[in-house]
């Protein structure tokens, strides 16, 4: 009994000690001794120890708290609002009805509330359970943003470069082939190009701020949660958080040698802590034709003599088009967490078919993020997992070019034989119908991504961060033309098989320190660490042909008796790896917000480059002045926030081919000695280049961030200047000191120059309605400076052949101090009184007329005549609510470009020979009789306005617990287009590389997409 007694005066003080401090406990005057005698009241007083001390520590150290958020101005309640404990991981956010229910430590916890468009709000818990916030609105600005930038993030406020971000709440409705397609023309300076959009296997072109390189690519660097060089394809369009484009140097510095064609870093959705919400997202698609060629019919076919009648009445446009093309997309995420534990898993299933009658699309896969805190926080551990597979089919856009051109009274099958394909003969000419399918030609790809994170948060304000990962690539292509295909029938073989196994596998391993620190109005980050990357690629090919049977399909090569004959070998393999090491810092300075400053280096090294320059030096520095700050414009309610802000920067660009710099050989073919024995030749392969290098990006910015009228408008202008050098190309050289007759050297420069312009305006919010608008617009024109230097010399280069028969020549020319992309050729004059294309001699309008023909010179004659490259592109997007209904609409435009028009040249003369024609030929072109002539009569200007999406959209409140929102939408893309270009449709004309402009002659069809969607989160 007295050891009861004790025990429980023991027992007291403890629970006196825990109720004065939750974080100290504590024994006054007693001990609780261990020895032998004692044993049992120790074993007794831990008893009451722990049923008195647990129920205490439950009840004091966490408490729910529940509440609602509503806005200000209309009193209504803001879903998907954040509430966050201050200090830690745990998050959750209000339902459709604005309420909210979250965990939290202790009275003495600090809930912060924030919603985008809205001021935040820090509340300290105490000993409420129920707590109401009213969110004050600050309409559409959204400078409070975090931005991610390289290797980390900034206050979008705080940004010093031209670095544009898109969310998801922004992004374009409807399937997209490339997750970039979201954001098509969201970005101001990016221009996004799909000359094939309805193809379900066709990518997209990306090009920010103009071209630049000749040899070394045009495209950005992707970058995929902190990633570089990324796989757009081993990403959902669901899974994406946000996707920021980093257009300047200063910004793109830290990624060195790759960053002079600007950075798109996509960042993929996290886990929230709190509830564990489920998502359902999917849609249903279908493709429409839009628009067609506009041929003649049979009968004037006929009446003009251009064929033979064979019989038939065959639409051959027509025969490609699948009817029952139909999509769909089904994706469903679970997500959750708690104060030491977040995770993320989605999964989604993909079909689409083309709305030709060969492509099609099968794709699935999953990705699953997490984040885990251990020792009180003083380690993360955090990671990314995803796995795709995707199963192509491919077309052949060149089959709609012949069911152009090809007679319509052709059969589709041979009259002696309907169950055979009808096979043709002549000069690219052939059945488009049967070369799609009477062959296999798909592919099967698997990704993955596998990365881990490492953090040690050292201190404060100090912590350090190890990432590894791997992302891989494997690709099987698989092709099989049957003994009805018109290779075999011409060839007299039967059936011929392809296998080729492509693998690319890449390896990452960074580590970065970040440290932080503010002294009263002065605040520094610093950023500091090490990367390595390595590229693996490898691969192998077989063929065969003459099987006993079509059965056997790709899947029996050794059946083919082709490759038994002595020389022929009928298969190929290689590998290459590459390698980059760099070592990088930035820092940050910000004083009272007011000023700020940042500069960058990257030392970087890459296996590809020259002996003599394996190692290059990429620094960056940025500043930026709050003018809003002074006091004559701090009480201002039209100016909000105002800042400048400008930058330098060197970039590089290092896209070619790997041993470019190192002396290679190569296999010569195979070849019969004297004894009769097939050898293999090898010779030089190249000369080497001992001073190859990455090419160069010097770039200048200036811009301006603005927030005005109560914070209802807001956007950027930036002006930018990048001058490309050390430009990589091939520059003849003599043989004798060289082996080849080319070398690959850096040489050239080239020139980007622009304006950049993005608004937004909140212009109504009520309690029922809201509208708000945004616009986008820039300038960009590029050109070549200099082509040649002391030892290497160019004068220019002429690019794009076009096709035969004819041989019309090529339709661009580079040349120095000349726009990148311009056309180059005869300048019409009219037509004699036989209906023959005359010129203007020496390319001057009004000089003399000479018959384009008989007395043309193209060295004398031909001139520049336009160019293929918009000057201006825009978007202008509305968004409006009322109650639960949304509506967006999406338009975009370019102007200021030429486009070549095959179509009209090839398929629009009288004078073109065997071939169907459109009606062109006898109307607006009926008054020429000659053959085509690369001149301006075929460039037409490609300026257009396009309603790009219509999204219809329906939110009803769900009276039921389980579902916080649900919702429905119906969208169309390419509503309409506005413009006086006669081909198909300008935006299947690419506007990127080289060659923007060129209006190829094969044409995939060009759609109407129609959407139905629905999203729902339980």
């Amino acid at each position: 009994m007295r050891g009861v007694q004790q025990c429980s005066r023991i027992a007291g003080r403890i629970c006196m000690s825990v109720r004065l401090d939750l974080y100290s406990i504590t024994v006054s005057n007693q001990s609780l001794f261990m020895k032998k005698k004692h044993f049992s009241l120790a074993i007794a007083c831990a008893s009451v120890w722990l049923l008195l001390l647990v129920p205490r520590l439950g009840y004091s150290q966490s408490k729910t708290v529940r509440g609602k958020i509503t806005g200000s101005t209309d009193s209504l309640p803001i879903p998907l609002a954040t509430v966050s404990v201050k200090g830690s991981t745990t998050a959750t956010s209000t339902d459709l009805n604005g309420a909210y229910s979250i965990t939290v430590p202790s009275p003495s916890s600090v809930l912060v509330f924030s919603y985008v468009g809205s001021a935040p709000q820090e509340i300290t818990v105490g000993e409420r359970t129920s707590i109401d916030v009213v969110l004050k609105a600050t309409a559409s600005t959204d400078i409070g943003e975090v931005v991610v930038i390289g290797y980390g993030s900034v206050q979008k406020r705080d940004l010093t470069s031209a670095v544009s971000t898109v969310r998801a709440k922004d992004f374009l409705q409807g399937g997209v082939n490339n997750p970039l397609q979201l954001i098509d023309g969201k970005v101001a300076g990016v221009s996004i190009s799909n000359p094939a959009i309805a193809d379900p296997n066709r990518s997209a072109d990306v090009q920010v701020r103009g071209a630049s390189s000749v040899e070394a690519g045009n495209g950005p660097l992707i970058v995929i949660d902190g990633m570089p060089g990324g796989d757009l394809r081993n990403v959902a369009q669901q899974d994406i958080e946000s996707i920021t484009v980093l257009k300047d140097a200063s910004s793109a510095a830290i990624y060195g040698s790759r960053g002079a064609n600007g950075v798109v870093l996509v960042t993929t959705k996290r886990g929230k802590s709190g509830d564990v919400s489920v998502t359902y997202d999917s849609y249903v698609e279908k493709d429409y034709v839009a628009s067609k060629p506009d041929l003649i019919t049979t009968d004037e076919f006929l009446a003009n003599n251009r064929g033979q009648d064979l019989g038939a009445r065959t639409d051959w446009y027509d025969e490609l088009i699948r009817d029952n093309n139909i999509g769909q997309n089904h994706f469903v995420s679970l997500a959750g967490g708690n104060g030491n534990t977040i995770f993320r898993i989605s999964g989604n299933y993909r079909t689409k078919s083309g709305i030709d009658i060969a492509s099609d699309r099968r794709e699935y896969g999953f990705r699953a993020n997490f984040m885990q805190k251990a020792l009180g926080g003083v380690l993360e551990f955090g990671g990314n997992v995803s796995y795709r597979v995707a199963n192509e089919e491919f077309t052949n856009y060149g089959a709609f070019q012949q069911a152009v051109k090809l007679n319509p009274t052709i059969p589709v099958m041979d009259p002696n034989n309907p169950t055979r394909f009808n096979t043709l003969q002549g000069f690219d000419t052939y059945n488009p119908v049967q070369d799609l399918l009477a062959r296999e030609n798909g592919a099967d790809n698997t990704y993955s991504i596998v990365d881990f994170n490492i953090r040690l948060n050292i201190t404060k304000n100090l912590n350090s961060e190890l990432k590894l990962a791997r992302q891989s690539r494997d690709r099987l292509g698989r092709e099989y033309y049957t003994s009805r295909a018109a290779e075999s029938i011409n060839n007299q073989r039967t059936g011929r098989a392809r296998l080729a196994s492509e693998k690319w596998a890449d390896y990452t391993l960074e580590w970065l320190g970040n440290y932080s620190k503010n002294f009263g109005k002065h605040d520094f980050k610093v950023v500091g660490g090490y990367s390595y990357q390595e590229f693996n690629n490898q691969g192998f090919w077989a063929e065969n042909m003459d099987f006993p049977s079509d059965a056997f399909g790709y899947n029996n090569l050794d059946a083919g008796e082709w490759n038994l004959i002595e020389g022929r070998l009928g298969m190929d393999s290689w590998k290459s790896r590459e390698k980059t090491i760099a070592f990088l810092g930035r820092v940050n300075y910000n004083f009272d917000n007011t000023y700020f400053v940042t500069a960058s280096v990257r030392h970087e090294g890459n296996t590809k480059f020259g002996a003599n320059n394996k190692w290059g030096t990429f620094p960056a520095v940025s500043a930026a002045w709050r003018i809003s700050k002074l006091a004559a414009l701090q009480s201002s309610t039209f100016v909000n926030d105002l800042k400048i802000r400008a930058s330098y920067g060197e970039t590089g660009r290092s896209g070619f081919p790997r041993y470019t710099s190192l002396s290679r050989y190569q296999g010569y073919g195979r070849y019969q000695n004297d004894d009769g024995t097939w050898i293999q030749v090898y010779g030089p392969a190249n000369n080497f280049n001992a001073n190859l290098r990455w090419e160069k990006a010097i770039a200048y910015n200036i811009g301006v961030d603005f927030s005005l009228m109560r914070n209802k408008i807001n956007g950027s202008l930036d002006f930018f200047d990048r001058r490309s050098t050390d430009l990589l190309s091939n520059y003849d050289v003599p043989v004798g000191a060289y082996v080849q007759e080319q070398i690959f050297a850096n040489v050239g420069t080239t020139s980007a120059k622009g304006i950049e312009l993005q608004l937004n305006w909140d212009a109504v919010k009520t309690r029922d309605f809201t509208y708000s608008t945004n616009f986008v617009a820039s300038y960009i024109k590029s050109k070549l400076v200099t082509w040649s230097n002391d030892t290497y010399q160019s004068n220019y280069r002429e690019l794009q052949d076009l096709p035969s028969p004819g041989n019309p020549g090529r339709a661009y020319r580079l040349e120095e101090n000349v726009e990148i992309g311009s056309f180059y050729g005869f300048l019409y004059a009219g037509v004699d009184a036989s209906g023959n294309i005359l010129i203007w001699k020496d390319g001057i309008r009004g000089k003399e007329a000479i018959n384009a023909s008989n007395e043309g010179n193209g060295d004398r004659d031909k001139v520049y005549m336009g160019h293929g490259a918009p000057h201006y592109e825009m978007s202008w997007g509305h968004t409006l609510n009322y109650k639960n209904i949304d509506l967006s609409l999406y338009f975009r435009g370019r102007f200021d470009y030429q486009i070549m028009n095959l179509y009209q040249m090839y398929y629009g003369l009288t004078a073109e020979p065997g071939v169907n024609l459109i009606r062109d030929a006898y109307d607006r072109n009926g008054h020429i009789t000659s053959g085509k002539v690369i001149m301006d009569y075929f460039l037409e200007d490609g300026d257009f306005v396009r309603l790009e999406n219509i999204t219809l959209g329906w939110a009803p409140k769900i009276n039921l617990r389980q579902i916080r929102n649900f919702r429905v939408y119906g969208t169309v893309r390419n509503v309409f287009t506005a413009t006086k270009f006669t081909g198909l449709d300008p935006t299947s004309i690419g506007v990127t590389g080289l060659t923007p402009g060129y209006g190829d002659l094969n044409v995939y069809p060009t759609t109407r997409t129609f959407s139905l969607g629905l999203q729902v989160t339980f």
